[in-house]
């Protein structure tokens, strides 16, 4: 019902979402393209491999590159990022509004600053996340470097066996991690909602609660779409259909959500909290 609903949308809104999608497309290579040409005219030839030549002889010049290139990135992606999102969940909502918003949170400097903060808030959960769940593999397979020695074939195949045995961990646990990090799949709908950066976290998680797996099945049905997505036309379609779909469903999450708050009232004496129940004869 999802997908349909976000079809029907596509045949009056698949223009502006499209647009929307290139304008943050074309910014991105803007970015990437300065700091390839400066890499190039500060760094010589070999800056054309400049990810695998700064690991080797990280010089001042790309040091100051790539760091600025960072920062731009990081003061202008995440708030056209956010501005996409809050397009698309205008659209979801049923109103007809036009790419301005895509520029929304450009409009004042708290707004743009909550984005930053926002993006920079949303990577260190994800990075956390991911580093304790490659932890327990790495360390089992940082003790099976140090302390098996391969000195004869049993060792060996010990050795192979706990490398086996960690490299299995370790896809496991970040596959718990992306199950885990669905948590937070709400908040960027909460932020551009208005709500403050650390409270969207805390409504994405209370309207995400037991419903991880779903979460994960809905975003895994678009996979044909990203195969798909290698050619440059589907891609057009497939990223904003998708992206509107997860409008789409995000609202209903949320509204799900606000509707089960609604069924449990509180009702407030003094400082004696009472929650209505079907039971009333409990209390």
């Amino acid at each position: 019902m999802i997908k349909s609903d976000a079809r029907r949308a596509m045949r009056f809104c698949g223009g502006r979402t499209v647009a929307s999608l290139m304008i943050i497309s074309l910014a991105y290579l803007c970015i990437s393209l300065t700091e390839t040409v400066l890499l190039f005219i500060f760094s010589g030839a070999e800056s054309l491999y400049y990810d695998f030549y700064s690991l080797y002889d990280p010089s001042p010049e790309v040091i100051a590159i790539t760091s600025g290139a960072a920062v731009v990135w990081l003061f202008i992606m995440p708030a056209l990022l956010l501005g996409y999102t809050k397009l698309h969940l205008s659209f979801a909502e049923g109103n007809d509004e036009s790419i301005s918003v895509l520029f929304d949170v450009f409009s004042s400097f708290k707004k743009f600053f909550g984005s930053v903060v926002f993006s920079v808030a949303l990577i260190l959960r994800y990075v956390f996340v991911f580093a304790l769940a490659i932890l327990p593999g790495g360390a089992f397979l940082w003790f099976a470097e140090e302390y098996i020695k391969p000195l004869n074939r049993t060792l060996e195949i010990l050795k192979i066996m706990a490398v086996f045995i960690a490299v299995t961990v370790t896809v496991l646990c970040i596959f718990l991690g992306i199950i885990f990090i669905q948590r937070w799949s709400l908040a960027a709908y909460y932020r551009v909602l208005g709500n403050g950066v650390f409270k969207s976290f805390s409504l994405s998680a209370k309207a995400t609660k037991g419903l991880y797996t779903r979460i994960i099945s809905f975003k895994c049905s678009f996979i044909g779409w990203g195969i798909l997505s290698f050619f440059v036309l589907p891609l057009l379609w497939a990223i904003p259909y998708y992206s509107l779909s997860n409008a789409i469903f995000a609202k209903y999450l949320m509204e799900k959500y606000e509707r089960s708050l609604a069924e449990t009232p509180e009702i407030s004496f003094g400082e004696i909290t009472f929650e209505e129940t079907d039971s009333p004869q409990e209390h």
